[in-house]
């Protein structure tokens, strides 16, 4: 409970910093929902005037696009103090971090959410729940494990980030691995399957992030396996185990912004 409370107050205060702003919340909220529309009205007019792309209908690439920005919406909003963690360590500010009675490992994680990413979320999940009653129609076991997949993709985004802390504990290096996955995600806005091996298994489950954003899509879809999905569930949680001891690793290793 303690935990939960102080974590809330780094939500309302980060919260109470973005609506300080109102001019710069909207314009980013604004630029933010163009590019979307733009991307989604591109993959609208492409797939439109063909049945069939790789053997997905334009339905189900739309689905697979409409998933992916909202997975990629939820990650970027909380986790969004990875971002600043670089500077933290370099001006001395991560020494207070660990002074404090507080698990630093969820201060630098979940200390600064985004909230100019809430507007873009709540219009997403009433466009992906209006998309999937209407041309979707899962059926109940297909929701119960496509809520399951989400919950593994958020585990893997966890995981993924704890590492860039720990490598920018060990290295300082937090920008460009952030922009690297940034890259990576844009790769799986379209289905994993539509790739070729090797780098369909190299951006599954070497850098995961055809598992992150694909897999729940696929799964609501019905296009995977119960053997996929358990394989999905045990690297999920095996990724976080190896994340958090490396992360217990490069806190050994850290000697102060002193040294």
């Amino acid at each position: 409970m303690k935990i939960f409370k102080v974590t809330w107050r780094y939500f309302i205060n980060s919260l109470q910093q973005n609506i300080s702003g109102p001019t710069v919340f909207l314009m980013f909220f604004v630029s933010k929902f163009i590019r979307y529309t733009l991307f989604i009205s591109f993959l609208y007019y492409l797939s439109s005037g063909v049945k069939l792309i790789g053997g997905y209908t334009w339905e189900q690439m739309l689905f697979f696009y409409l998933v992916f920005i909202l997975v990629d919406t939820v990650v970027q909003m909380f986790f969004r103090e990875v971002y600043r963690f670089r500077p933290l360590v370099i001006s001395g500010g991560f020494d207070m971090v660990l002074a404090k009675p507080f698990p630093p490992l969820v201060r630098c994680l979940l200390g600064g959410p985004d909230y100019i990413d809430l507007g873009v979320l709540v219009i997403l999940l009433a466009v992906v729940s209006y998309f999937t009653s209407v041309y979707i129609r899962p059926s109940f076991p297909q929701l119960l494990l496509f809520f399951l997949m989400l919950g593994n993709t958020l585990l893997v985004a966890t995981a993924f980030h704890i590492m860039v802390l720990a490598i920018g504990i060990l290295t300082l290096s937090v920008d460009h691995l952030i922009m690297v996955y940034r890259d990576l995600t844009a790769l799986v806005r379209i289905p994993v399957g539509l790739f070729t091996e090797p780098v369909r298994s190299l951006i599954t489950f070497v850098i995961p992030v055809g598992l992150m954003f694909t897999f729940p899509a696929q799964t609501l879809l019905g296009l995977l396996s119960w053997q996929i999905i358990a394989v999905s569930l045990t690297f999920g949680i095996a990724y976080l185990f190896l994340s958090l001891k490396f992360w217990s690793y490069a806190l050994k290793q850290y000697s102060s912004a002193s040294s």
